[in-house]
């Protein structure tokens, strides 16, 4: 079962037209921005040179240096005034990275989001607990608008407090939580202290995580504790934010969805393209 019918069973070469299209179309939307406009124009990129995916190398790389070289907005490709939300990273390492979002990249983003929790066996009717920050950090308002445009009751209810998580879990019967893995222990140890049996307690059966690293072994033995399936999410704030990768209830591996993202393997001394099977960056 697919959330878009139209979208996710495209054949590959149905998918690689599509792309071609979008890669081409992100080229006209960057040329509206003058850092991108320089930056094409040094290697005479234009938007029919784009034919297909394979045409990805002749894109050239932005990197995190220039989010902070041209930290806030320099690399706006649209009018500030259509611009209605940013994020940024926290800065520890130095100049924060600034995202800018329109009305359309945040419909988008619910959309993706949405798609990777219906892959997962979430629907209408599911009640999703929400445990990560909603400051500037992605993972927050991200779940929260993908979950909604699912039409799962969603429960805010943010970081830390973990005696109210666990009551808002028991009390409003949530069936789904987003939570760093490190956090999901926590959970269960202050239930463990509060006499909660998570299986017997709680309608919980489905855990997203992500956001830090973890092992397999620690996944397994968070489902064991708390008697749920735990899926792994991957994004970044530059690509949205969560939604680019998500595993399915087969738990083998990440699906990226190839619509909104293109994976590009290089070697990372050359910065050359390497072939299917090759290690690279």
């Amino acid at each position: 079962m697919y959330l878009h019918e139209e979208l996710e069973p495209l054949t590959r070469s149905e998918l690689d037209a599509l792309q071609s299209e979008r890669l081409r179309q992100t080229i006209r939307r960057c040329m509206n921005s003058p850092f991108y406009r320089e930056r094409f124009a040094r290697c005479h990129l234009s938007p029919s040179d784009i034919r297909s995916p394979r045409d990805l190398y002749k894109i050239p790389f932005t990197t995190k240096q220039d989010l902070r070289d041209h930290y806030p907005f320099g690399l706006a490709a649209v009018p500030m005034s259509e611009v209605v939300r940013l994020h940024s990273s926290s800065g520890t390492t130095g100049t924060p990275t600034v995202i800018l979002h329109t009305q359309k990249d945040l419909d988008e983003w619910a959309e993706a989001v949405a798609r990777c929790l219906y892959m997962v066996g979430l629907r209408r009717g599911d009640v999703f607990q929400n445990s990560s920050g909603y400051g500037m950090f992605t993972g927050g308002l991200g779940f929260q608008y993908g979950a909604e445009r699912l039409g799962m009751l969603t429960v805010p209810a943010a970081a830390g407090n973990t005696k109210r998580q666990i009551k808002f879990i028991m009390d409003f019967g949530t069936t789904a939580l987003h939570a760093i893995p490190s956090y999901a222990s926590r959970i269960h140890e202050v239930m463990e202290k509060m006499g909660i049996d998570p299986l017997r307690n709680t309608k919980l059966r489905t855990l997203i995580i992500g956001a830090e690293p973890h092992s397999e072994e620690q996944r397994r033995r968070i489902e064991d504790m708390l008697g749920v399936k735990a899926y792994n999410s991957f994004g970044m704030s530059e690509m949205c934010g969560p939604g680019v990768a998500f595993e399915c209830m087969e738990q083998n591996g990440l699906h990226i969805w190839e619509d909104y993202y293109i994976v590009e393997i290089i070697d990372p001394v050359t910065l050359e393209p390497v072939p299917d099977g090759e290690v690279g960056e």
